[in-house]
């Protein structure tokens, strides 16, 4: 069933397959990714669109919730999004069923590797492992330095010039102490070097490549699940519109991505998780000297979570030093100064968050002694509750 008036641009006109003819092609898909050796999975800004956050090319009559794709309203001058559109910032947006639903494929062995174009960095915050995910655009949240290659994520946009090709960022390496750079890949910039090899090696080994709200319009990204369908393998483009790649797919599937995967799952016989924000936090206390840092879930890489903190030390209700808000850079280096440090001392550490979910800040609790703590902490925006493990 096509969707749209007669005059539009037909590689932007919207296709949706009939309930009958869509379980058929999920059942099929459902079997191949069973028996599969190998699958990825290639994403596209069409599974961020039921989030809130809006694609580049669809046109001013989508069914999407968030309306006209950015380059179609630019490309449309006096045209505006509907109020009644449904838009949100990529710090606030909340993973898609389809984000999750990768992330339980991925946690049972049925994903090895997701390369994605989007920036928006949501498939981190799913909880996919960063180690199974090329960001090949580069991710809002992620800096570098260019010095000692050192990554640094953070819970704000780390984008702060307004010309196209200077990424130059108004922080500095604290390793180093060379300046970082955002990691957003504009149009006439080269994609990353090992993002890009890792992701045409798994292309090399897939038997199994489906395509997930991409156009598949823009390369060289688009040349990973090309190359998965010239190798004869089974390439599956799950997209409301027709892609270039069309005819070398094994299976084009026309429906929206969160209707896709709610549909695959329920064919696996997978429950999608309800998204929990995580976060991973290595305290470490050596002769009064306090160190606090925010990490990615999966690898040592610095993790800017919070908006500030604030250090008590209590010997039972008495509290023997008030470190005061900190507002500093992480990791963050705290020197307490107690007279008399005693076995009856608990620190108290005070976390307070960016806030892009309305999360209440935390307190962890432990002995005043030489430790390294390290904890995982869940989010639930629907409760609004934290809990530890």
């Amino acid at each position: 069933m096509a969707h749209g008036i007669s005059d539009v641009d037909p590689t932007k006109k919207e296709h949706v397959d009939s309930p009958d003819i869509l379980d058929k092609k999920l059942t099929q898909l459902a079997d191949w990714i069973r028996n599969a050796k190998h699958v990825i999975v290639f994403t596209g800004a069409g599974i961020s669109t039921s989030t809130g956050i809006p694609d580049f090319r669809s046109s001013m009559n989508t069914i999407l919730p968030t309306g006209p794709g950015v380059w179609e309203l630019r490309d449309h001058p006096g045209a505006k999004r509907s109020p009644t559109a449904r838009t949100t910032t990529s710090t606030k947006a909340i993973p898609s069923v389809t984000h999750m639903a990768l992330v339980e494929l991925a946690r049972r062995n049925l994903l090895h590797f997701v390369i994605s174009q989007n920036t928006d960095g949501l498939h981190l915050r799913s909880g996919l492992p960063s180690i199974l995910l090329a960001e090949l655009h580069g991710n809002s949240n992620l800096e570098t330095c260019k010095k000692c290659k050192t990554k640094y994520l953070r819970d704000f946009r780390t984008r702060t010039s307004k010309k196209v090709h200077d990424h130059q960022t108004d922080r500095k390496c604290t390793k180093c102490g060379s300046k970082l750079y955002d990691s957003i890949i504009n149009f006439g910039e080269n994609l990353p070097e090992y993002d890009l090899e890792t992701s045409f090696e798994h292309a090399e080994r897939a038997d199994v490549c489906l395509v997930l709200g991409s156009s598949l319009r823009v390369t060289p990204a688009a040349d990973i699940p090309q190359r998965v369908g010239d190798r004869g393998e089974k390439l599956v483009i799950g997209n409301l519109q027709s892609t270039p790649m069309s005819r070398l797919a094994k299976s084009n599937i026309h429906a929206l991505c969160d209707d896709l995967m709610r549909g695959l799952m329920a064919k696996l016989d997978i429950p999608i998780p309800e998204w929990e924000l995580h976060r991973r936090i290595r305290i470490t206390i050596e002769d009064q000297t306090i160190t606090i840092v925010g990490l990615d879930l999966n690898q040592d890489i610095v993790y800017s979570l919070f908006s500030e903190i604030r250090i008590l030390v209590k010997e039972e209700t008495k509290t023997q030093y008030d470190s005061k808000a900190i507002h500093s850079e992480e990791p963050i280096v705290h020197r307490m100064k107690i007279t008399n440090p005693n076995d009856k001392m608990d620190v108290y550490i005070e976390l307070n968050w960016q806030g892009h979910y309305n999360e209440p800040k935390y307190t962890v609790k432990f002995p005043l002694a030489n430790s390294i703590k390290e904890i995982h902490l869940f989010y639930n925006p629907k409760t609004g509750t934290w809990r530890e493990e």
